[in-house]
C-alpha cells in the first residue's frame, strides 16, 4: 500500500460518513441536494480592492468579506498584525496597503527565501521558523510584543494550526484582538490530515470551552444577581474566560478574544 494511501482512504471513509450525518441532521428541507452553480461576479470590498491590484498573492473570492468585517474597524489605528506563511509576500504587501501606515506587519515563514521580504523601513518584518514551534513563536513574540491580529495562512496541516493556536491564542493575542484561520477547507482533504482531529473538530471544543461555566451548575438561580445561592466563583478553563466569539466564515473561522466576565441572570420586575 503506497504511503499516501492510508491517509488518503481515512480522510474519505470520515467525509462519507459527515455527509450522510450531515444530510441527517439537516433533514429533508435544509438537506435536499441542490446545485451549485460556478460563478465569476466581480469582487466586492475594499480588501478585494488592493488584491486586484496586487501581485503574487493567492485568495478564494470568499475572503475579503471577513477581512473587511475583522480589519475594518481596526484601521483608523496602528496595530500590530502577525500572518503565519508568507510565501511570496504578497498578502504582506496588501495588508501594508491596506492598514494604517504606522501599523506593524510580522510574517513567519518555514521557507528561509522568504526573509527577503522582511522589510524594516516600512515596519513589515519577516521571521524563519515552524508554526508549531513554540520555542520559535515565543521569541516572535519577545521581539514585537502582543498582536491585534493573528492571521494563520500557513501549512494548514491539522496539528500545525491547532499547536500554533492553543499557544498564540493566549500568549500572542492582545485583549480584543481576532484570531483568524483560513483555508479550513483543507480539513476534509487528505493531504493535509496529519491526525484525526482538525481544526474544525477543535472548534467545537472552544464552543464547549466558552460555556464551562454551566458544565457543573444547574439552573439559572446560581447565576441570579442579588440572590443567596447565587455562585461567587466557578472552576472553569483558563479558555472560558478570554475567548469572547467564535465565527465561521466558508474557509475562514475567526476567533475573538475578550476578558470576560462570568455571566449573570437579571430579573427586572
Amino acid at each position: 500500500m503506497d504511503r499516501n494511501t492510508l491517509p488518503f482512504l481515512r480522510v474519505a471513509t470520515r467525509n462519507r460518513l459527515r455527509e450522510r450525518k450531515l444530510r441527517r441532521v439537516l433533514g429533508p428541507d435544509l438537506g435536499r441536494p441542490v446545485s451549485w452553480q460556478a460563478t465569476d461576479n466581480p469582487l466586492v470590498g475594499e480588501t478585494a480592492a488592493i488584491f486586484e491590484s496586487s501581485h503574487d498573492v493567492h485568495k478564494w473570492s470568499q475572503y475579503f468579506e471577513a477581512y473587511d468585517a475583522v480589519l475594518a474597524p481596526l484601521r483608523d489605528r496602528p496595530i500590530r498584525m502577525l500572518e503565519i506563511g508568507v510565501f511570496r509576500g504578497g498578502s504582506l504587501e496588501m495588508w501594508r496597503k491596506y492598514l494604517h501606515p504606522e501599523s506593524l506587519i510580522v510574517g513567519v515563514d518555514i521557507d528561509p527565501d522568504c526573509a527577503t521580504f522582511d522589510d524594516p523601513d516600512r515596519n513589515i518584518y519577516v521571521r524563519i521558523g515552524p508554526q508549531q514551534d513554540t520555542a520559535f513563536l515565543r521569541g516572535v513574540i519577545d521581539e514585537f510584543g502582543l498582536f491585534d491580529v493573528i492571521l494563520d495562512d500557513g501549512s494548514h496541516v491539522n496539528s500545525h494550526i491547532i499547536d500554533s493556536f492553543t499557544y498564540l491564542f493566549p500568549n500572542a493575542l492582545a485583549d480584543s484582538g481576532a484570531y483568524m484561520v483560513e483555508d479550513i477547507h483543507a480539513n476534509y482533504w487528505w493531504t493535509h490530515a496529519d491526525q484525526p482531529e482538525t481544526f474544525v473538530d477543535f472548534t467545537t471544543s472552544l464552543i464547549d470551552a466558552m460555556h464551562a461555566h454551566y458544565f457543573s451548575t444547574v439552573g439559572e438561580q446560581l447565576f441570579h444577581a442579588g440572590d443567596a445561592k447565587r455562585e461567587n466563583a466557578i472552576q472553569v478553563p483558563f479558555a472560558t474566560t478570554i475567548v469572547g466569539k467564535v465565527e465561521f466564515y466558508d474557509s475562514i473561522a475567526v476567533i475573538h478574544r475578550r476578558n470576560r466576565e462570568l455571566p449573570r441572570s437579571i430579573f427586572r420586575a
